[in-house]
């Protein structure tokens, strides 16, 4: 039998672990059908000696739910090797939802996820309806493969409508909930997320509605998990600066059991809050280990910045003063951030904040939109304020009012000796998940998709093997999200293939892209040295440009396969 493509001579690092081997893939329709030395004939044969043949990608925690409508292929994720994205995180989906909430969950997810609420209403076109009914729009219309959780906040608003924002739910809203989440998990979901962050707050200036809800709810959610085999949730926790409180841990714990699931927590890393608070949390996932519960922060190979500009960001929102001015009309925020009174009380806020103190003042970095002033580009906002003669926070107001609060700053903590090694300890966890890129949200704040590329630039061989690096990003997720047949590759795997050349592989330039609904921006990050990447057998990313193919799945969890 003729194969439809073969790959010839390449080094192939299969997913499992397994010390890489040269060998040819063959791949015949979606499949993979041999990895050794292939013999037969290929309607189309390309040699790959000296690259590296390993599974696509698959990353845990994106948000790529809205961008999949207008822009199928998740962008720049793919650029970096992945062919298969998790969404509906932190809680977040725009479904189930009824006809008459579809535009408050978008402008929930617009505030709290960062992106284009004229995006959102341009490019989405979504009416309501169930789970099932918003994954159906897109079979045939995906370049990469998505799955997706179920996320609290839209359950609770479809249940309880406008109260899902203000109590906590009765029994009888509760049992709704379940009988809402166990018939998403039919048509498909993943698992069930939630989030109880206080700085998640949506348009209308509320806390979102997972916030809202009690450990019996969130408990009794998770359980719905438990009825399946194979399902998995995420949950970012209260208090994760801190390392987890008490109370944190026992619901984690308890969610953990109860749904009989692995359990994907957020990102691990030093924050300035709590310095110490990562370590806690790690403790904490060791522990829950030893009594035999899967429970898996993340960590992030990559540097993380956020980058940001006043008439859009959301990291300013746990300081109240600041966000009580920076979610007013923007004529009304220009108004109040000229206002030597409103100055005063954002510096006594800014001064009380831990978390920005080891950034302060801002570093200005090269604009990410038409911002017209390069003689800024690369200078700190103190170095700005002596030229001036001003204090940081009157230069750094002073700069965004100039140009109608575009200017987009950068918060980088610098990469330390200590830094480094802290990080590499957590890339060699096992039980941490190789994560942290956020893909699809915060598109002129966060772009955290290099995390792939540099799993591979920047560990390998000094602190991981190659070997080791492509599993934590292949078989790893693929086995502790229940996707089946994803991951590796072997004879009967699903053709979800990436090669690079390890000579060229770098992460390239973050830039603006002008390319969503409505005329909105985002900031994207390049890629270079991946040769070719495959969905599902097809020819996905040649170069690093879009074939025009539309290969991938929607991937249904568990729940929704035969017993």
């Amino acid at each position: 039998m003729s194969a439809d493509l073969v790959l010839r001579g390449g080094r192939v690092v299969d997913g499992t672990g397994a010390p890489e081997r040269l060998a040819d893939v063959a791949i015949t329709r979606e499949r993979v059908t041999e990895v050794g030395r292939y013999t037969g004939s290929a309607k189309r044969e390309i040699d790959v000696s000296g690259a590296v043949v390993a599974p696509g990608f698959i990353d845990v925690h994106t948000h790529y739910d809205a961008q999949l409508h207008w822009e199928p292929t998740a962008t720049p994720s793919c650029w970096h090797g992945v062919t298969t994205v998790l969404c509906g995180n932190c809680g977040f989906t725009l479904t189930p939802a009824r006809s008459e909430d579809t535009a408050w969950l978008a402008d929930m997810l617009s505030r709290v996820e960062g992106m284009s609420p004229a995006a959102l209403r341009d490019g989405l076109g979504w009416d309501g309806g169930s789970f099932g009914d918003y994954w159906k729009r897109l079979e045939g219309r995906l370049g990469v493969n998505a799955a997706s959780y179920v996320g609290h906040s839209a359950v609770r608003r479809f249940v309880m409508g406008d109260d899902a924002s203000v109590r906590r739910a009765r029994a009888g809203e509760i049992e709704a909930m379940c009988d809402l989440v166990r018939r998403s998990l039919r048509e498909g979901a993943l698992g069930f997320s939630s989030s109880q962050l206080e700085i998640h707050v949506a348009h209308d200036g509320r806390e979102v509605p997972s916030n809202h809800a009690s450990a019996e709810e969130v408990l009794a959610l998770a359980a719905v998990v438990g009825e399946i085999e194979g399902g998995s949730l995420e949950f970012i926790p209260r208090s994760f600066v801190e390392g987890y409180s008490a109370e944190d841990r026992r619901l984690m714990l308890d969610m953990a059991r109860v749904s009989r699931s692995p359990l994907e927590l957020n990102l691990v890393t030093p924050l300035p809050a709590d310095p110490e608070g990562w370590r806690k949390s790690l403790e904490f996932a060791h522990a829950a280990h030893a009594e035999g519960l899967s429970i898996h922060p993340m960590f992030a190979a990559n540097q993380q910045a956020a980058y940001f500009a006043l008439d859009s960001t959301f990291l300013f929102d746990e300081l109240p003063c600041w966000r009580a001015i920076l979610t007013l009309p923007l004529a009304e925020r220009f108004s109040r951030l000229r206002d030597p009174v409103v100055r005063a009380e954002l510096d006594r806020d800014l001064c009380h904040a831990r978390a920005f103190r080891p950034y302060w003042p801002i570093t200005y970095v090269e604009a990410v939109r038409d911002v017209a002033h390069a003689d800024w580009v690369g200078r700190s906002v103190a170095d700005l304020a002596a030229e001036r003669g001003v204090e940081p926070l009157d230069c750094f107001l002073d700069l965004s009012l100039e140009e109608d609060l575009a200017t987009t700053f950068v918060l980088r903590a610098p990469m330390t000796r200590d830094g480094r090694a802290l990080r590499a300890s957590m890339v060699v966890d096992p039980l941490l998940s190789a994560g942290s890129s956020d893909g699809g949200a915060h598109l002129l704040s966060l772009v955290g998709v290099d995390y792939t590329t540099r799993m591979i630039t920047d560990w390998v061989p000094e602190t991981i093997s190659l070997e080791t690096a492509i599993h934590r990003m292949t078989g790893e997720p693929a086995s502790r999200h229940g996707l089946s047949g994803r991951g590796t590759l072997a004879a009967g795997s699903f053709a979800d293939v990436v090669v690079f050349d390890p000579k060229r592989l770098r992460v390239g330039a973050t830039r603006v892209a002008h390319d969503f609904p409505a005329g909105s921006s985002r900031l994207v990050i390049d890629a270079e040295g991946y040769v070719m990447t495959l969905v599902n057998g097809a020819p996905l990313l040649e170069g690093g440009v879009h074939t025009g193919a539309l290969p991938g799945h929607f991937l249904r969890g568990a729940g929704a396969r035969p017993a």
